[in-house]
């Protein structure tokens, strides 16, 4: 038997070029179809002009913060400090909306086009105000396309922004230190032209060119020095309104001049020796507190508006030590205790104002937030606003009586708060006009009112109430201020409300605009 030759068939090289070869157009169509989104700072956004040669400035002040420039050399050691901060912010975004449509029109081989706009600033400060502030507005463009790479051809392609920011900040450093000493130069002429040296100069230059000039707090500290050795406090009152004045004065100074005008230690002391009572500054300070809310106009992005905030006190920047200074420099300790930005109680400002603020020594003191608190509540029967927990802190039991007749499980519905609500009501659906009156304005009051005669009587009537109650409220106000402070927390404190507000309807309200 002859055996035949065998012979090697080309079809599976063939098979895996072809395979081969289409995976390599598939990628290539894939890599041509792929879409893309790019970065790109653009140089020619920057709208100012060309820095000069600038090279490094003597200045009156040391820099601390995000950036130590050399280019900025203090004169002085001992130099005040100023703040140098370097930030980005975006501000705004522009859509190209022609490469849009043209984006749309030829299935995103055009790229969409967006500009963001950002602000770069380089500012220095001083006490938290800006005395020189360069500000440089670019755009990075972005381009974006779904199916084809085309917006390689317009920007870099990166994992976002971040490193074209940082592109932008290098290339705006050196504009920013050509307008920062190109200010800095300007506010150098006006103080050596000006040249203060006197008391009335230097307070000359600070109200006019020295108000934003990193010369200004060499100026302060200068006219602080000019006090003469006796009577240096009147001397530094005068000028305290200046704006960073305090701030260059010893500690020792500093806290006599904190506060409000007419307020402040210094001011205090004056009053205390021309005779005026300790009692009633104190209630000049507590009167004194800024009270509610109040509009600040803020300029953002060109538009005013007025933003709602809340007073932050009045004796900003007074720290303990201060405190300390003042109790040994002789004011009395129950007033200084006071001179803080904390809002004042309101039973603290009518005890300061009976004189029930004094100790057995005659000394000014001021209660504890638990003592406060006390003085809200009559330790008898003979308020008009009944208790409904007992000194011993447990609920009077009248209360019991209601929670146990389940008086108050349909609170804040008027004839609801009858106890057998649906008889309370179908009882009065029998009653000619009033029936149609339920749920309105004249249902609700009568449902109220035959609602409170029943807890009433189902707690036992006024005087079961009255007897049963060792504690007692002359105000809703005080009576929902109290309750809440002392009981809120007490797994009773619900059950027991929803009980008394049914012979109390008004203590709802009051009671849910208590903090």
């Amino acid at each position: 038997m002859t055996s035949r030759p065998v012979h090697t068939s080309p079809k599976a090289p063939r098979t895996f070029l072809q395979r081969a070869g289409r995976a390599l157009i598939g990628l290539s169509i894939i890599v041509l179809l792929s879409g893309c989104q790019t970065f790109n700072f653009s140089p020619d956004s920057v709208q100012v002009t060309a820095p000069s040669a600038h090279g490094t400035a003597l200045v009156p002040f040391r820099l601390v913060g995000d950036d130590q420039p050399n280019w900025l050399i203090p004169a002085d050691g001992l130099a005040p400090e100023l703040t140098v901060t370097r930030q980005t912010e975006k501000t705004d975004q522009d859509t190209n909306w022609l490469s849009v449509l043209l984006y749309a029109v030829t299935l995103t081989l055009v790229p969409a086009h967006d500009e963001h706009i950002y602000t770069d600033s380089y500012e220095l400060s001083w006490q938290g105000e800006p005395l020189v502030k360069s500000e440089i507005e670019y755009t990075i463009d972005t381009y974006f396309t779904l199916y084809f790479p085309t917006a390689l051809f317009f920007g870099s392609l990166d994992s976002g922004p971040e490193i074209q920011q940082q592109i932008a900040r290098d290339y705006l450093y050196d504009f920013h230190k050509s307008q920062v000493l190109t200010a800095i130069d300007q506010q150098r002429e006006e103080f050596e032209l000006t040249d203060p040296q006197t008391r009335t100069e230097l307070a000359e230059y600070l109200l006019g060119p020295g108000q934003n000039s990193v010369y200004r707090p060499s100026a302060l500290i200068r006219l602080a020095e000019l006090a003469p050795k006796e009577d240096a406090l009147a001397y530094h009152a005068e000028h305290v309104s200046m704006p960073g004045y305090i701030q260059v004065l010893p500690e020792s100074d500093q806290a006599w001049l904190i506060g409000p005008q007419g307020l402040n230690g210094f001011d205090l002391q004056a009053e205390l020796n021309q005779g005026v009572a300790a009692d009633e500054l104190l209630v000049q300070v507590l009167n004194a507190y800024p009270e509610g809310e109040y509009a600040i106009p803020v300029v953002v992005n060109g538009q005013t508006t007025d933003i709602q905030e809340f007073p932050s006190g009045y004796y900003n920047g007074l720290t303990d030590n201060h405190r300390e200074i003042l109790k040994a420099g002789g004011l009395p300790s129950g007033l200084v205790d006071r001179m803080t930005n904390k809002a004042p109680d309101p039973q603290l400002l009518m005890a300061a104002r009976s004189g029930k603020l004094r100790d057995a020594d005659g000394n000014i003191r001021i209660p504890t937030e638990d003592e406060l608190l006390e003085q809200l509540v009559r330790h008898d029967n003979q308020g008009q606003y009944m208790s409904p927990y007992t000194s011993d802190d447990v609920l009077a039991e009248w209360v019991n009586s209601a929670i146990n007749a389940n008086i108050g499980a349909t609170a804040g519905t008027g004839v609801g708060a009858v106890a057998g609500a649906y008889l309370g009501e179908k009882a009065l659906e029998q009653i000619p006009f009033v029936g149609s009156f339920l749920g309105g304005a004249v249902g609700a009051e009568i449902g109220k009112s035959v609602g409170r005669e029943t807890a009433i009587s189902a707690s036992g009537g006024w005087e079961a109430i009255r007897a049963g109650s060792d504690r007692s409220f002359d105000d809703i106000a005080s009576m929902a201020r109290y309750l809440k402070a002392k009981y809120g927390t007490t797994e009773n404190f619900t059950d027991a409300m929803n009980a008394t507000r049914q012979i109390y309807p008004e203590l709802a309200e009051v009671l849910a605009q208590v903090r």
